[in-house]
């Protein structure tokens, strides 16, 4: 009998023993697979593609010459400089580029950003007419969006202008908190009088910080510069103005 229970025992510990090394063999082949899964990208605003409007007044005075040749050439050269810079960084982008006045036009809907070609063409072929009404230009950027629906795509406004005039406060908010875009604003000109700076400052993105992405910009060198600054990122880190 004693032999007997001590041989069930021994069995019994063998069996405890064989399913410990299972368990511990079963855990690493686990952890094995595990460690060769790669790990899911995080959406940020470094990899995810992003959809951008560019959108530039094309009123009378931005023929002035004081951004030589003119302020419309400074504007078009930057917006060159930015869609160069995210063809670099981030091909799977698209870029749009839309033209205001007294009215909006959708020059060029979005495009690949690789298509550097045709959006230097779209860029080239604005031309200057009319007034300055920012909400038709920031209305043109809400459709557009609107129009491609649920992307999964970041969305950016860069808008540009040399004047006043209009009620662009409820595209802005439709673009913001609707549809989800960053709004950045750039007044250009011979001094920050010629925009209504305290209307851009609202039309463009505060961010939770308090961090507002307008800008005042008086030559062509910085406006690239900026323009290159703003595709690296949504937030612009300069000094604010």
């Amino acid at each position: 009998m004693n032999e007997l229970l001590e041989l069930i025992d021994s069995a019994t510990r063998a069996g405890a023993d064989l399913l410990k090394r299972l368990s511990a063999g079963a855990f690493k082949a686990n952890t094995a697979v595990s460690m060769r899964q790669p790990p899911s990208p995080s959406v940020t605003d470094d990899n995810a593609p992003r959809d951008t409007a560019i959108v530039i007044d094309v009123s009378g005075s931005m023929g002035a010459c004081d951004y030589p040749p003119s302020r419309l050439d400074g504007g078009i050269q930057a917006g060159m400089t930015y869609a160069h810079a995210r063809a670099m960084t981030h091909p799977g982008d698209r870029i749009a580029v839309i033209s205001f006045s007294d009215e909006a036009q959708v020059v060029l809907p979005l495009t690949p950003v690789t298509k550097r070609r045709t959006i230097q063409t779209a860029l080239r072929k604005l031309t200057i007419e009319g007034g300055t009404d920012l909400a038709k230009g920031l209305e043109a950027a809400a459709r557009l969006f609107e129009d491609e629906g649920s992307t999964g795509r970041r969305r950016h406004v860069v808008m540009l202008t040399d004047g006043r005039g209009g009620e662009p406060l409820k595209q802005a908010a439709k673009l913001k908190n609707k549809l989800g875009a960053v709004i950045d604003v750039v007044g250009i000109g011979g001094t920050p009088d010629a925009v209504n700076e305290a209307l851009l400052r609202q039309v463009a993105t505060t961010d939770p910080g308090g961090f507002c992405h307008y800008r005042f910009i008086r030559d062509p060198e910085t406006l690239s510069s900026h323009y290159k600054q703003l595709a690296k990122g949504l937030v612009w880190n300069g000094p604010a103005e």
